[in-house]
């Protein structure tokens, strides 16, 4: 084939890069006339332009430096008036003085160029000495541990503030003057400005219309631009980094990464909206930085981020200034780094756990050298004494009472570090499980006010606000422990004389949960403000004197506010010295059912009962409170009328099956009553007395009339079928060899035979004359292989209880109670076995009481304590 030309087309070929030879020529020949026009106006303008950088631009720029750090002073001192810690001062003193010697520089740039007068200057290196010397003596005044956040923003507005305004008036003043020099200047750089104004425009013109010759080449140059465009995002999409770009003066994007709805949870269409799941602060700051016309170079800062799915997020955002373009722009990057975060946190909080430990320790081992060693001096030096002094019956009695003293302050302390141990180690757990809350509170009102009347306080308590809805689901023991432990204090530092008030409320009530605040007020030594706020720390009192006073560790109430926290609750400690303490502790509970209690009843006794009180409105809450207990009820406003019944229904053979009798009435008390009433129908009618309290001042001599049971007020449903019960259970007493047996006062335990399984040989001895002393009959065995042995080769009722070590070698108490329990022995199912250990924590008593035992009683032994749970034990048949 032949080829052939285009001679049209080669000439139009020749002709355009001619053309384009020529137009690139002339562009060349204008440019380098604008260059040399451009060079000699520059040159001219450099002059003015440097007197303007170099004098007072270049003060401006220093003084808004002065401006700066004067503000960022002001900033961090005011910060102290919320934050006044040690800490928080010394971080502070630390930032000021940075700003010091930062602020030197801008000082010395004015100092250097200004052109005005130089006792400006000097005005202002002498306020500034000033206000660091006053900035120094705030530091020192917030640092007093006695300031407080109003007197510090007191002193900072009479000190601090006139210094700074005046600081930042003279520099001000230092820049206004500058300002007034650059106007000079400026107006010759106007003239020459407007002179290249000129020729650039007579230059630019020609170089349009050459340009205009080049829209060939920016044709395929825009080709290029939509190619690369195209490329960038397919990169966008394949990176783990969503940007935008924004016009750095408007705010506005031109450009969104395409893959931001991957990294942000959000549309690149809705991106406006990303600044909606930021914190308002770190969105203020973000747009600051991108808008402010200083902002030169980049920076970077982590901020929280949730998504539109309430996913959490920490994104590191890094945003960049690109000014060489003809509108500059900002670059704004966001990287997930919430993985890099959480992985810091968990070893910056690994880390401080560690110290926090190993402090805890040391803290810990200090104060309890120091806690166990005062009383065990005390036993060990006793013991001393008492060997020496064995002659002499008197010391040797009062040594044995001050030992006794000790052995239980001792206790009290180890039980106190347990409890602390274990709150603090997050192993205590709360028990849910349904209570009445009049019964707990009646238990405690009873405990407390024997202990009141005892020291000759008055003791008043009052429930307001639960109607029938009295069962709420928690931990009863845990906050019988909270009212414990403030009550003993309120008896502690209350002296003779003086008044404990308790009143229990239902404060907030919720669809499922109730709010109950109980609050103890006392008229005691109280406390002031500065002991209010170290009460709730171990080993902590009002004053070293107290415990020398008063006697006590120092960590009830720290184990209280743990309590009262681990629950969910708040305490609050209302304290003035010489009169007084209030301690308000508000608790969250769950409403309980209380249908679905288990509530024993005597329904098919078919009882009826006779109350007598001179107030009818006693009389009508029992005669409801038995009705819920199923037994019928008739009442006597007095003595004389009650008497004048129960002879009338004697005769007519209808002898009534219960009494419940006041004590105090006008015209006959219920000691005579009960002997009247005992005259007519003999001792075969129970009869319980109903007393405020005052069952100690009438006990003997109501016994002694005929009373079979007391019943303090206010009455509650427990209460009176416990009362109820043991009446009844009083009178229906058998010859039966299984807890019939008569019991003196002083051998609580005469005619029982026990089988104690005890490892240990001194404990052994311990619990066995104890026991005797009590007079049980005691077989002694020494692991709970051989106590299991023992008892499947006992006879039948030949032991009433077992008592039961839980930690012996070869097989531990748990072991050996539930193989007694699954054995075939007749008294498997029935015989009490009562844990008798050292693991006292209520997960031990629980686990005791999941093997099969029936109670659960700590060491060391408290004799009182196993005798009262032996008798009921052994008295119910309880498992």
């Amino acid at each position: 084939m032949v080829e052939t030309r285009d001679p049209a087309k080669e000439k139009s070929v020749l002709r355009t890069q001619r053309i384009s030879g020529i137009s690139t020529g002339i562009l060349i020949v204008l440019m380098l006339c604008y260059l040399m026009m451009t060079i000699n106006n520059s040159a001219r303008l450099a002059d003015q332009t440097e007197i303007i950088s170099n004098h007072p631009f270049e003060v401006v720029i220093s003084g808004g430096d002065v401006k700066l750090y004067v503000s960022e002073m002001s900033l961090r001192t005011e910060r102290l008036e919320r934050h006044f810690s040690l800490e928080d001062v010394e971080f502070a003193r630390a930032n000021l003085e940075e700003l010091d010697r930062l602020i030197q520089e801008p000082i010395a740039q004015i100092e250097q160029l200004y052109l005005g007068e130089s006792s400006d200057i000097q005005q202002l290196k002498e306020t500034l000495k000033e206000l660091q010397g006053a900035r120094n003596d705030y530091l020192d005044f917030c640092a007093q541990p006695t300031t407080t956040e109003t007197e510090i923003e007191a002193y900072s507005r009479e000190h601090l503030q006139p210094l700074y305004d005046k600081a930042l008036s003279e520099t001000e003043q230092i820049i206004t003057t500058a300002q007034a020099k650059k106007v000079g200047y400026g107006k010759t750089a106007e003239a020459l400005r407007q002179s290249n104004l000129i020729g650039s425009i007579l230059l630019m013109g020609l170089m349009i219309v050459v340009l205009l010759v080049s829209q060939y080449v920016l044709h395929r140059q825009r080709k290029e631009l939509i190619y690369r465009s195209k490329l960038f995002d397919n990169l966008s999409l394949s990176i783990d980094d969503a940007f935008i770009i924004q016009d750095a003066n408007t705010g506005m994007i031109n450009y969104r990464g395409l893959n931001i709805e991957r990294i942000l949870g959000i549309s690149v269409e809705s991106f406006e909206t990303v600044y909606q799941n930021m914190r308002n602060c770190d969105v203020q700051s973000l747009r600051e930085g991108m808008l402010d016309p200083q902002f030169s170079s980049p920076f970077e800062t982590l901020v929280e981020y949730t998504k539109p799915n309430k996913e959490k997020l920490w994104m590191l955002i890094r945003i960049y200034r690109v000014g060489d373009l003809s509108t500059p722009q900002i670059i704004t990057v966001f990287s997930d780094r919430t993985e890099e975060v959480r992985s810091r946190q968990a070893l910056q909080e690994a880390m401080i756990s560690a110290e926090r430990a190993n402090q805890a320790k040391s803290d810990f081992l200090s104060r309890m050298s120091h806690e166990i060693r005062t009383p065990l001096n005390a036993i060990i030096g006793m013991t001393t004494i008492a060997a020496a002094s064995v002659k002499d019956p008197v010391r040797v009695e009062d040594c044995l009472s001050k030992i006794t003293f000790s052995s239980k302050h001792l206790l009290m302390l180890i039980n106190d570090v347990l409890d602390m141990s274990k709150i603090e180690s997050s192993k205590m757990v709360l028990q849910n499980e349904p209570f009445d809350i009049f019964e707990i509170v009646n238990g405690f009102v009873s405990t407390v006010y024997a202990q009141s009347k005892e020291k000759g306080i008055t003791f008043t308590e009052t429930m307001e606000g639960f109607g029938e809805d009295a069962v709420f689901v928690g931990d009863s023991l845990r906050l019988n422990q909270i009212l414990l432990n403030l009550s003993s204090n309120a008896v502690k530092f209350t002296p003779p004389g003086g008044k404990i008030q308790l009143d229990v409320s239902r404060h907030k009530s919720g669809n499922s949960a109730d709010v109950l605040r109980f609050e103890l007020s006392d008229t005691g030594i109280g406390m002031n403000k500065e002991a209010v706020t170290r009460i709730f720390q171990p080993f902590e009192q009002a004053d070293t004197s107290i415990s020398k006073r008063f006697g006590g560790t120092g960590l009830g109430m720290s184990i209280t506010k743990n309590l009262v926290s681990l629950m969910g609750g708040q305490i609050q400690i209302e304290s003035e010295p010489g009169k007084g303490t209030t301690c308000i502790v508000d608790l969250p509970f769950q409403k309980g059912d209380e249908s679905r209690t288990a509530e024993p009843d005597f329904e098919n006794q078919g009882l009826h009962a006779l109350i007598v009180d001179d107030e009818q409105t006693v009389c009508e809450q029992t005669a409801v409170l038995l009705e819920k207990i199923k037994i019928g009820a008739q009442w006597c406003l007095s003595g004389s009328e009650a008497v004048q019944w129960v002879k009338e229904m004697h005769r007519q053979g209808q002898d009534v099956d219960l009494c419940l009798i006041d004590w105090k009435m006008p015209d006959m008390d219920g000691v005579e009553v009960t002997r009247r009433i005992r005259r007519i129908v003999g001792s075969d009618v129970p009869i319980v007395m109903i007393s405020a309290y005052d069952i100690s001042e009438v006990e003997e001599e109501a016994r002694a009339a005929g009373v079979n049971g007391f019943l303090p007020k206010p009455l509650y449903r427990s209460s009176v079928y416990a009362a109820i019960k043991e009446a009844l259970d009083h009178n229906e007493q058998t010859d039966s060899s299984w807890g019939s047996a008569q019991k003196t006062s002083d051998k609580p335990l005469a005619g029982y035979r026990l089988l104690l399984a005890e490892d240990n040989a001194l404990n052994q001895e311990i619990a066995v004359t104890l026991l005797q002393m009590n007079g049980a009959e005691v077989d002694c065995v020494d692991d709970g292989q051989q106590a299991l042995d023992q008892f499947l080769a006992s006879q039948p009722e030949t032991y009433h209880a077992i008592l039961m070590d839980v930690q012996m070698p070869v097989m531990n108490g748990y072991e050996a109670a539930r193989r007694i329990r699954s054995s075939d022995h007749p008294q498997a199912l029935a015989i009490p076995i009562i844990a008798t250990t050292a693991n006292a924590f209520s997960d031990d008593i629980s686990a005791a009481l999941a093997s099969g035992m029936n109670a659960h009683v700590s060491k060391p032994l408290d004799i009182a304590q196993l005798c009262k749970t032996l008798a009921e034990c052994v008295r119910y048949g309880k498992r």
